[in-house]
Formats: structure tokens, sequence, C-alpha cells
């Protein structure tokens, strides 16, 4: 672990057993050998250094080079074979010299030098001893290199451990929440700004023109609730791109204009390397993953690919709440078309059974209107000597009910009745307060709202009104329109049919009093001839 200390001991114990002026360990980079430990009292090599170059004409080099040991008795004489050694020991007094090469695997990775300030040669067992130390120092070498690339193993296991952990438990949270795409969000910028050491995260989706905020975790003010869809922004750019945009110092972009916009907000926060993941959908682009720090701090390839799966995994999500919606409206509406069709039946059922009574039809109506489109109230009203009078309620206060039966409403514009009568059409009103004609008080005195009225038409005229309402602002649906104006018809069917048996039973009863008139007629001219 502590390679550093292992070779000052070496160099301290082979000085000192070797009875030698002083001691270096050199190790191999690249086209040169950098000093990593020294004994002694002179230095060894010019000051203000710390390598020497890996050349033939350098005696240490020349060791590491031909990968043998180099024994000179007096080094300022040999001035032939290593020029550039010679000067330097005439520069800083030594003598004699001798180099051992560290060799790991038939290759040189440094050297260990003695020297003398005498030219006196070191020993035999001296210099096996030397290579003893130059072999002890390969060994601490390469304890280190193990025990470094054991560690960097173990952090890269982990990293992937906590990457693994943290894409289940988002895994676990989308699979836990099909219906709820937030907590998938919430999930996704928490992990991520934790796992890449981010200051914060942000998911921006893409609206029309701007991006608004789904998810945000860690301190950085988010001073926004929605961006402009812009390319002087690194997310806006990230979402028209559709590729991902990495700035390692947005701040040193200050002499450029490719973002502008995304700099004062850069400056105004203090943020500095930024990161845009697009959240791409079938080829489509539906958002981004925000990345951002403080410090200049690039994120790592790894962390980018880490990142890009946790925008995979949101737009999973968001796909999984799409189509989860898409099938529960789905459903909605089946089941809506069968409560429409099962209540137009129960009405058509009341008509067969009623052929010469129209207020159970009416009654019907106005109960399965309320209902089935989450009204307050329901009215029927019919056409009586010009004014329209209430005929079938349900669900309103009694006193509401005797109100409007006493007061039959005119074609006019103060009332959703007189306006359907005025204009032979559907009226639709979202808010009554905001309609300065509406001056029915019974009406708005109930705090009535949202208000719908549909013509009763036979031949083109206006025979009666269905009025439905609400006392919250809260339009009726295009479906629960269609369904009041087939309401609609099918009371003009019951009216018709009780009009056309009335008819039928009236002609009926003119033909009666004519057979009796006839036979009373015909008994008389009988006596007259007797």
């Amino acid at each position: 672990m502590d390679v550093e200390r292992v070779f000052a001991e070496i160099a301290a114990s082979a000085a000192r057993l070797c009875d030698a002026y002083d001691a270096s360990i050199f190790q191999m980079g690249g086209d040169f050998l950098r000093l990593a430990a020294h004994h002694g009292p002179i230095p060894a090599i010019p000051m203000g250094r710390d390598t020497l170059p890996l050349a033939h004409g350098v005696l240490t080099a020349r060791a590491a080079l031909d990968r043998r040991t180099i024994h000179i008795a007096d080094l300022q004489t040999d001035t032939d074979e290593y020029p550039e050694t010679s000067k330097l020991a005439r520069l800083l007094g030594f003598r004699t010299i001798a180099a051992v090469p560290l060799i790991r695997a038939g290759a040189a990775i440094g050297v260990i030098t003695l020297r003398r300030t005498e030219a006196r040669l070191f020993s035999d067992k001296q210099i096996a001893l030397l290579e003893t130390f130059a072999d002890q120092a390969v060994i601490a070498i390469e304890n280190s290199r193990l025990f470094e690339e054991v560690q960097a193993r173990t952090r890269e296991l982990t990293d992937s451990l906590e990457q693994q952990t943290a894409m289940s438990e988002v895994l676990g949270v989308i699979s836990s929440s099909p219906a709820h795409v937030q907590p998938v969000l919430d999930a996704i910028v928490k992990t991520a700004a934790t796992l890449c050491n981010s200051y914060d995260a942000v998911i921006l989706l893409k609206g029309t023109d701007d991006l608004s905020v789904a998810a945000h975790h860690g301190p950085m003010a988010l001073d926004f609730e929605r961006l402009p869809l812009r390319r002087d922004t690194v997310a806006g750019r990230t979402i028209l791109d559709g590729a991902p945009v990495h700035v390692h110092d947005l701040a040193a972009q200050s002499k450029s204009i490719e973002y502008p916009l995304g700099q004062q907000i850069a400056a105004r926060l203090n943020q500095r390397t930024v990161l845009g993941l697009p959240l791409l959908r079938e080829g489509q682009t539906i958002g981004c993953l925000f990345l951002r720090r403080t410090e200049l701090l690039p994120f790592s390839e790894r962390q980018i690919s880490l990142l890009q799966t946790f925008a995979d995994q949101a737009v999973i999500a968001i796909e999984n709440t799409r189509l989860f919606e898409a099938e529960q409206a789905s459903k909605r509406e089946l089941l809506e078309s069968l409560e429409y069709q099962t209540a137009t039946s129960d009405v058509l059922g009341v008509i067969s059974r009623s052929p010469n009574e129209v207020q159970p039809v009416l009654d019907t109506i106005a109960q399965t209107a309320q209902r089935l489109c989450h009204a307050e109230h329901a009215f029927v009203l019919r056409l009586d000597m010009g004014l329209y009078r209430l005929v079938a309620a349900n669900d309103a206060a009694s006193d509401w009910v005797n109100a409007l039966k006493a007061n039959p409403l005119p074609a006019d514009r103060g009332s959703v009745t007189g306006r359907v009568a005025l204009e032979r059409r559907t009226v639709h009103v979202t808010d009554l307060r905001d309609d300065p004609d509406y001056t029915l008080r019974a009406t708005l005195q109930r705090g009535v709202r949202s208000e719908l009225g549909v013509p009763l038409l036979r031949d083109g005229e206006v025979i009666g009104v269905i009025i439905v309402g609400r006392t919250e602002v809260r339009p009726f649906t295009q479906r629960q329109i269609e369904l009041i104006e087939t309401f609609a018809d099918q009371a003009v069917i019951a009216i018709e049919n009780v009009r056309l048996f009335e008819a039928e039973q009236a002609s009926k009863r003119e033909l009666q009093e004519s057979l009796q008139q006839q036979i009373a007629t015909a008994d008389v001219l009988k006596v007259m001839r007797v």
C-alpha cells in the first residue's frame, strides 16, 4: 500500500549494508527515469529535477535499457562511455557507482544505484546484496500494483453493485406504480444525482413550445416551473436535437453565443458542468434528464451510460402510465356507452309500456339524465299556451320545483329554456354568473353555474326543453350532450305517441257517437213508418 515507504527503507538499508555514500531508486516512466527514493547526503540528480533521460549516455538508464548490472570504479575519469553521467559525477563529487535494473517479467521497470565519493569498487557480496534489494523493490512495486488493481476492481464492483441496486429499485418503483408516474420520476432524479455525484437532477417534459419540470432532486434552486423550448439552453438543445449535450464548463462559454439563455441561468445559479440526455419514445423526444454541477467536473462515459439507462427508465414509466390511462379511458368509455345504451333502452321500454301516458316517460328521462350526466338537477318543460311549464323534475328542492311550476318561462334570453325556444337548438352555458343576459333568479339563487338545455323538436317547432345543471363550473361533455339530445328525441316520440293515441281515441269516440246517432235516427224513422 505504501510503496514510497518501502523504497525509502530499501535505499537506506542498501546504503548502510553495502557501505555506500548514498543509494537511489528510479522507476520507468515512458522515455525517462523518475526518482522514487534516495538516501544520502549528496543529491541523486541535479537540483530542480526529478527525472533522468532514458538515454545510453546515462549510466543509470543504460542499466535499464540493457537489463544488466553496471559497476564503474571511477566515473569521473570514464568520460567516453557515459559522458553525461561522468559530467554529473564531477559536478556532485561521486566516483564509484553500481546500478542494478529492476526486472519484472523480463522487462526493466526501474533501477537501484549505489555511489561512493572515493574510487572503491563494491565487493561481489555487496553487488549480490544490491541485486537482492532490487528484487525487493520489484516485489514492492508488484504488490502495490496488484493492490491498486484489487482496489480498482473492488471500486468497480462496488459501483456496479450500487448501479444495479439503484436500477432494480427504480424498476421496482415502476412495477409497483403502473398508474402513477410521479414516484418513478422522483426516484430516478434522486438516484441519478446521488450515483453520479451531481449537484442536482431534473426531468423536463416537452410541451408545445416550452418545457415543464416533472421532477427535481437537489439543493440547487429552480427559479422556473416552465422553460422556453429554445436552442440556446442545454435542455432545449438536447430535446430539439434528440441527442446528449455535455458542456464541461458552461461559464467558459461566455464569449460564445451558443447557449446565451443557458449561460444567464448558469451565472445566476453558479452552474459549471451540465449534461442533458433526451427521453426518446419511438424516435420522438418527449423530454430530457438534466444534471448540473457547480464545479468544473465533466461526467465520465460510465456515468453518461448509466444516466442514459435512467432516461430510458423514465420513458418506460411515462409510457406505462400513458398506456394504463388509455386503457382505463377505453374501459370508462365502454362502460359509459353501455350505461347510455341501457338508459336509452330503459326509456324506450317505458315508452312501449305507456303508449297513452307521457308522464312516466318524462319522469324517467329527468331521473336518467341527471344521473348519467352527473348533474345536480334535471327538469323537463313543455310548451303550454306560449309558455314553458315544468312537467318533470329530479333531485331539486320542492320549493324550487313549486316556484318553477307556478311561473312558466317565456321564450326569451333570460333563461336557458327561453334561449333554446328562441334559437331552436341546444344551448350550453359554462358559467351562468358570467352571462349578463341570464336573469332567472330562482336558478341563480340555487347557485347553479353550468347549465345545458336541449330542445324537444316536432316539425321544427320547440314543444319542450330538457334542462340539466351543476352548482360548479364544469361543462358537460359532448357525449353527455348527445345523450340528452337522444332523450329529447325519445320524449318527442312519447309525446307524439300519446297525441296519436288520444287522436285515435277521439276518432273512435266520434265514430261511436255518429253510429249511435244513426241508429237513433233509424229507430225514429221506423216508428214513423209504423
